[in-house]
């Protein structure tokens, strides 16, 4: 008794410092909570390499909320919009700017000389073809790019430069001075807005997202207008209030049904507040443990966290199935039966998520650290609190769940006539169901969207008319801005060798670089020395003689009238590894469509180091995809270890029943996963982590207590309350959860019938 006391005093003190470092970290720690998926998804190394381009170009965008209007009232319901949203906090209007034609052309006056269109470019030693070109311009006297450029560039080389380099760059046109895009014969009036706020802040977005669609149904109900919105603040939103509703309602089931277990079978409320504490305390462990390694928390990391309960519910099934004795000294005896199973099933689940401890996937991370964390608590407060309990052990299971026990033990030692039988047939229909239809993994993350519908489609409008569905991102990064815009232009000149139809959105025309800028002087000067512009000079009147070659610089650009393009599509930014002074980098993006890129020009943009074809969804994907390859090896690997263990710790035929009952279990769930959801993902895969871990816990109970009936009692308890808390899962609106649920609970009520087979009745 001497060491049972030092043991609790020991406990207490370390579960008051676990409970005061909680406290600590909760209120003084530096984390924050996270819900958008693609924040905790793998990144490949030559993503992570482009990083801080990525960021610097498109961090200010992900703040950033589009709205169409469309409809005969569109005009005023605009302007009533932009006048709502001016008087509401933590949001900017932001109007699309119109630079005066003018201000442009007297803006590219001293650089007239460096830049030609491809039609002058084509047609530079051809007097007669660029006399053609000069003749149609100046007929076209209501054209702006003639008009204010006539009289200062008079070989009219600039306005064709201009004109085709601003249509070809934006589809936007202005009706009464507000931004519009005509789709279909239909005007759509675009309104950025700029939110002065994280779009994936949990404690805004939803108010914000709250006010901001009851605005858009106001406007849509006053003016009776079409309007659509785009933007991640609403995504957040929903992912943060689908996620809160999840937690709550699975976790007051999951409580639910363990109540009911624990009332039917114990007929006492004593075990259930046991239950509860041994609960509360796990989850304390293991949010002590997320916020010890962690500086942020995904709110899926909760969702996944319900898992918890149903294996901190096992070993609290284990501990008052074998506390139901009449005085101490057999309490204690039974404490020590059920130590060893329970250790080791703790330290083969461990080892099952410690190879999640080190993922890329920082969800993933997460629920590993949780939940080896909070069994660990679970585990030493069931061996060192609960068998010491005076009225706890008392507690006897009901004799109609005994019965009920008693009953299933005698079928499974029927069962055991037949065993070999029941695995042949297993093995056999796992081999037919493989050869009609093999396991196989669908890693694309755009599956594992949990956006609703109505969402989702107000995005497809946007993109349809913002032409965002057939295009592809280009990302471009180098030392100095003059190093960019040349890598661009080869980037330019290398996709349309092969793709001449590939439409290309840029600033390459408006701003080329220096070197291109002399290379365009130089053809002109030739030109004209050859008296190939006197026709085109001869028809407007005018003189321009050439002077000395002055460069257009992106310093001089970030100036201009049009410096908001250059802002849009270029960015400087600092490294992320080290922030030193002078090291400053530059970035700019490319806008393809019309058609995919060829496999030639993906090859060419993979081997160039300062070019990165950007598709978050097609990276992470391939991510993923490497991330699976990479569980299942070290699934396998772990199972091995394991199996080895079991079969040096209970002989070659046990180890080997075992094997055959853990790995069933686990095809069994995939495959009719498989089935039901017509694809498997890697949460299907991170799943089967579980299945085994739950598995081995069952095997190792059977292998060393025997087919009797308190064994069968715990582990069938531990078997309902398990199926019950992951089935709950598969009725997740988030896929990631429902995959995971679905697979976890095919595969318990597969070991549950399996695991009696492992059993190996010794002399």
């Amino acid at each position: 008794m001497r060491v049972c006391n030092k043991l609790h005093i020991l406990y207490w003190l370390q579960l008051f410092a676990v409970l005061l470092l909680g406290v600590y970290l909760l209120f003084f720690g530096q984390w924050h909570v996270e819900t958008n998926l693609l924040s905790i998804l793998p990144n490949s190394s030559q993503h992570e390499s482009f990083k801080s381009a990525e960021t610097a170009l498109f961090q200010q965008k992900t703040q950033q909320l589009v709205v169409l209007v469309t409809g005969n009232d569109a005009l005023p319901a605009y302007k009533a919009l932009a006048t709502s949203i001016g008087k509401t906090a933590q949001i900017e209007f932001l109007p699309t700017p119109e630079p005066a034609m003018s201000d442009i052309a007297a803006f590219y006056l001293p650089y007239r000389h460096n830049v030609l269109s491809q039609n002058y470019v084509e047609n530079i030693a051809d007097s007669q073809a660029l006399s053609q070109l000069a003749s149609n311009q100046v007929i076209q006297l209501a054209n702006p790019f003639v008009s204010e450029t006539i009289a200062t560039a008079p070989r009219l080389n600039l306005a064709d430069y201009l004109q085709g380099s601003l249509l070809n760059l934006s589809d936007i046109e202005f009706y009464q001075g507000v931004a519009a895009i005509n789709v279909q014969q239909q005007r759509y009036l675009v309104m950025h807005l700029q939110l002065s706020l994280d779009g994936f802040d949990l404690n805004v977005s939803q108010l914000m997202a709250v006010r901001l669609k009851q605005l858009f149904s106001d406007i849509r109900d006053d003016f009776d207008v079409e309007l659509n919105y785009s933007g991640i603040l609403f995504h957040t939103a929903e992912s943060t209030a689908q996620a809160k509703a999840e937690i709550s309602s699975f976790g007051v089931f999951s409580v639910i049904a363990v109540i009911l277990l624990i009332v039917i079978v114990f007929r006492s409320l004593l075990p259930l507040t046991a239950a509860l504490v041994v609960l509360s305390i796990a989850c304390l462990y293991g949010f002590v443990g997320i916020l010890l390694f962690f500086d942020s928390l995904h709110l899926l990391t909760l969702v996944f966290a319900v898992t918890l309960v149903g294996v901190v519910v096992d070993y609290c099934f284990h501990a008052f199935v074998y506390a139901g004795t009449q005085n101490d000294h057999l309490a204690q005896k039974d404490n020590r039966t059920i130590a060893k199973p329970l250790i080791l099933g703790f330290i083969t689940t461990a080892m099952g998520y410690i190879v999640l401890v080190f993922s890329p996937l920082s969800l993933l991370s997460q629920v590993a650290v949780f939940m080896i964390f909070g069994l660990f608590g679970a585990l030493i407060t069931v061996l060192t609190v609960l068998p010491y309990l005076e009225r706890l052990v008392n507690i006897k299971p009901a004799p109609r769940a005994m019965l009920f026990s008693q009953c299933g033990v005698t079928f499974f030692n029927k069962v055991q006539h037949y065993k070999s039988a029941i695995i042949t047939l297993l093995l056999l229909l796992l081999s037919v169901a493989y050869f009609f239809s093999p396991i196989q993994f669908n890693d694309d993350v755009r599956l594992l969207n949990s956006s609703p519908k109505w969402l989702l489609e107000q995005e497809a409008k946007a993109a349809q008319v913002l032409a965002y569905n057939d295009s592809q991102r280009v990302i471009i990064k180098a030392e100095s801005p003059q190093q960019l815009l040349e890598i661009q232009e080869q980037a330019i000149a290398k996709f349309r060798a092969t793709q001449p139809a590939l439409k290309v959105k840029g600033i390459y025309e408006l701003l080329p670089s220096i070197k291109q800028q002399k290379q365009y002087y130089d053809l002109l000067v030739d030109a004209d020395k050859l008296g190939h512009f006197q026709s085109v000079l001869a028809i407007t009147g005018l003189s321009d003689p050439i002077g000395t070659f002055t460069p257009l610089t992106y310093d001089e650009f970030a100036r201009s009238p049009l410096a908001f393009i250059g802002e849009f599509y270029m960015a400087s930014y600092k490294p992320a590894s080290r922030v030193i002074a002078g090291n400053e980098k530059y970035a700019l993006w490319l806008e393809l469509s019309k058609e995919p890129l060829s496999d030639e020009n993906l090859l060419w943009l993979e081997q160039n180091v300062h070019t990165m074809l950007y598709d978050p969804a097609s990276e992470v994907s391939y991510a993923l995809s490497e991330y699976r390859q990479g569980i299942l090896i070290l699934l396998m690997s772990a199972f091995v270890v394991v199996m080895i263990i079991l079969v040096v710790k209970y002989g070659l035929t046990a180890g080997t029943l075992s094997a055959i009952a853990t790995i069933g279990s686990a095809l069994l769930a995939l495959t009719i996963s498989q089935f039901v959801s017509n694809h498997l993902n890697i949460f299907n895969l991170l799943a089967v982590l579980l299945i085994i871990a739950l598995a081995i816990d069952y095997v190792i109970f059977y292998q060393e207590q025997g087919l009797q009936a308190k064994t069968f009692l715990a582990i069938s308890l531990s078997a309902l309350s398990s199926a019950a808390v992951f089935g709950i899962l598969v009725f997740s609106a988030t896929p990631a959860v429902s995959s995971f649920g679905l697979t976890v609970m095919i595969g318990i009520i597969s070991i549950f019938i399996l695991a009696p087979m492992s059993v190996v009745r010794r002399k």
